[in-house]
């Protein structure tokens, strides 16, 4: 079975980090994750090794630079570069507009959008991805 690589950031870095271990304890594939608090570093790192890497996780809501730029950058660099968005604003914003930051983000075209908290079959999903 071929290790898949994946790379996530959120800038709250204990989401992150429980992306990570969580998808290592319960992914049904064995899965080589490097966890970021910056997307910049994680575009380096993208940069570097893009051929290798099977999907990344992002955070839409991030200070150093915005969910929406970094799949912009991810995907000039690998088209079809599965990525999985992370959003905790889809169910807490209210008003006219409350549904925009969920609109904004299947405009960017994800394989999966994943709100916080997340569903209780999130593994699954993420699986089926890697299997695609």
């Amino acid at each position: 079975m071929k290790i898949k690589r994946i790379l996530t950031v959120d800038d709250y870095p204990l989401a992150a980090y429980t992306v990570k271990k969580t998808i290592e304890a319960f992914s049904k594939h064995k899965c080589d994750i490097s966890a970021f608090e910056n997307p910049l570093v994680l575009l380096i790192k993208f940069e570097e090794d893009f051929e290798n890497i099977d999907l990344v996780i992002t955070d839409f809501e991030m200070p150093e630079l915005h969910g929406r730029e970094l799949i912009k950058k991810l995907r000039e660099i690998k088209p079809d570069i599965k990525i999985i968005v992370i959003s905790a604003w889809l169910d807490s914003i209210s008003g006219p507009n409350d549904d925009f930051i969920e609109k904004e983000i299947k405009q960017l075209k994800p394989d999966y959008i994943l709100s916080k908290p997340f569903p209780a079959n999130w593994i699954d999903r993420v699986d089926e991805i890697l299997e695609q």
